[in-house]
């Protein structure tokens, strides 16, 4: 039996299951697009409404690295409640400092803290990632270990279980996430830097030339002038007077330790390698000075390392209250009022525990 002609038209236009469900999910994404600009994209009542009712059932991610590495904005808004929390929990006002969010300035101080808090997200998997590229896979069994050497200074168990939820709401399982994992991949990758990546070998080469020309009889503010790094280069050298506390800790021990500085000797810090020389000494206030001048080569650290290989990666924040800094590698807002007000906020920040910490 021959189909009708009506019937021949229908199965020309039937569409087939795996194509009208394929319409319908990229229907429903676009749905769940427009629901999460609103919810996430808006100030409103209403957006708030939506962006819970949106959360339920596709969590907003707040920034996109590499394409496919996400970080949710859920989980953004918990680490700025610990943050108020630990804020709320603290009794500043015995040193002098002050805290309050509840103000329009101190909104603004707040929205300071989620710019960092997202910043430090982004570096954290920013550093995970770069750490398995190297091989680099941290096991549940280092996590531990890590999280019983910080515990075995700050108290018993109860105590710090007690503190935690008190300061932040956190658990130990908290701690281990927000805290402690990032730590040890931080720390395994400076480790594989420093053993891989890093010009120390090119910088010793450098100051120990240095010092040769300087056992050789050459003037001291010439060396500088050839091999220094830093602005004191200009100057042939001179740092001018200098209290202990003004140093890198690994001058502040060569310097004003037990042993007598022996002079011309090289000195590594965490930046570079130092040749220091004393030029005069005195008291102030009890206290010793010296007048110091220095060459100074500076290593390529891991601090500088980091923010490249950051800047080489892709990274999107899809909502409109900040926008990625590609060329430095850094978050900013999106409206520069508050940028200026940022700006300002840290150069006043004296007293202001919110800016300070």
């Amino acid at each position: 039996m021959t189909k009708s002609k009506k019937a021949v038209e229908f199965d020309e236009i039937k569409v087939a299951p795996k194509t009208l469900a394929i319409a319908s999910g990229l229907i429903l994404l676009v749905v769940l697009l427009i629901l999460a600009i609103l919810a996430y994209g808006t100030k409103t009542a209403a957006g708030f409404r939506i962006k819970e009712a949106v959360a339920k059932v596709a969590p907003a991610p707040v920034a996109i690295i590499n394409y496919r590495h996400l970080i949710l904005l859920s989980d953004l808004e918990k680490k700025l409640t610990s943050v108020q929390q630990f804020y709320a929990t603290q009794d500043f006002s015995q040193t002098g400092l002050r805290v309050d969010f509840s103000t329009p300035d101190g909104q603004k101080r707040l929205e300071i803290k989620k710019k960092d808090l997202l910043q430090k997200m982004i570096e954290d998997e920013a550093i995970v990632l770069l750490a398995n590229e190297k091989g680099i896979n941290i096991s549940q069994a280092q996590v531990n270990q890590a999280v019983n050497k910080k515990l075995q200074n700050a108290g018993t168990v109860e105590d710090i279980k007690k503190n935690l939820l008190d300061s932040y709401g956190w658990t130990i399982e908290d701690f281990k996430k927000q805290v402690v994992l990032p730590s040890v991949y931080k720390d395994a990758l400076i480790a594989y830097f420093n053993e891989h990546d890093s010009n120390a070998s090119q910088v010793s080469a450098t100051i120990n030339k240095a010092k040769s020309e300087l056992d050789g009889g050459k003037d001291f503010a010439q060396v500088a002038n050839s091999y220094s790094n830093g602005s004191s280069k200009a100057n042939g050298g001179q740092l001018g007077w200098v209290k202990k506390s003004q140093l890198l800790p690994e001058l502040q021990a060569a310097l004003f330790g037990p042993t007598p500085y022996k002079k011309d000797s090289i000195i590594e810090s965490s930046i570079g390698f130092h040749i220091i020389e004393i030029e005069n000494q005195k008291k102030d206030a009890g206290e010793d000075v010296l007048q110091l001048r220095q060459i100074f080569v500076a290593k390529y650290s891991f601090a500088d390392w980091l923010p490249d290989q950051m800047k080489k990666m892709s990274v999107v924040l899809p909502f409109n209250e900040f926008k990625w800094n590609k060329a430095l590698g850094s978050v900013e807002f999106k409206d520069n009022s508050l940028t200026v007000f940022e700006q300002k906020a840290k150069e006043d920040a004296q007293g202001d525990a919110s800016i300070m910490f």
